[in-house]
């Protein structure tokens, strides 16, 4: 079961992203668009977690205070490696608060996740062809993300592909009571 911690995107930036995921899609046809409704950023991922630790990690998310603000996603890059376009930010001091607190919270509880440094993005293509190595350009005006507070996620697969899906504190991994995020 892959799980990851990570933040929704509220409605007018969900639109946004995907606009520009569709443009980019057109610069790039042969790249994989992400679905709209599996668009987020990720603050640690975490890959195969056990259902009782997947209820305990929602639990804790949960309970914890978490502050709202803005993040700016300012530019779209490109990490050639992966062979994925991307919409982010540079260094983003508050976000960047929300991440460490979140890895800070999977150290107390034990869980491990991929400790490479935090990059605040949120994916908008993948499978991107070798030829857009060092595609970059600034978005304007910037988009304006609201955090919310974070939840934990984890991927389904469906006839129509992977879809992802908050997991509520008290349900089951399994169970249809997950928040369904499809908007």
């Amino acid at each position: 079961m892959r799980c990851f911690v990570a933040l929704w995107p509220d409605e007018a930036t969900r639109n946004r992203l995907d606009e520009l995921a569709r443009h980019w899609q057109r610069r790039f046809p042969s790249a994989r668009r992400m679905r709209r409704a599996n668009l987020h950023l990720t603050l640690a991922f975490i890959g195969d977690l056990e259902d009782d630790r997947a209820r305990q990690v929602a639990r804790h998310l949960a309970q914890r205070p978490w502050h709202s603000g803005v993040w700016h996603v300012d530019r779209v890059g490109a990490f050639e490696r992966a062979r994925v376009l991307w919409a982010g930010s540079g260094d983003d001091p508050q976000l960047g608060s929300v991440a460490a607190a979140v890895r800070t919270l999977l150290d107390e509880l034990q869980v491990r996740y991929d400790r490479k440094p935090f990059a605040p993005h949120a994916t908008l293509l993948r499978n991107l062809p070798r030829s857009a190595a060092g595609t970059a350009q600034l978005i304007e005006p910037a988009i304006e993300w609201l955090m919310q507070p974070p939840a934990l996620l984890y991927s389904t697969h469906e006839t129509d592909g992977t879809r992802y899906v908050a997991l509520e504190p008290n349900a089951s991994i399994s169970a249809p009571n997950a928040r369904d995020t499809d908007r």
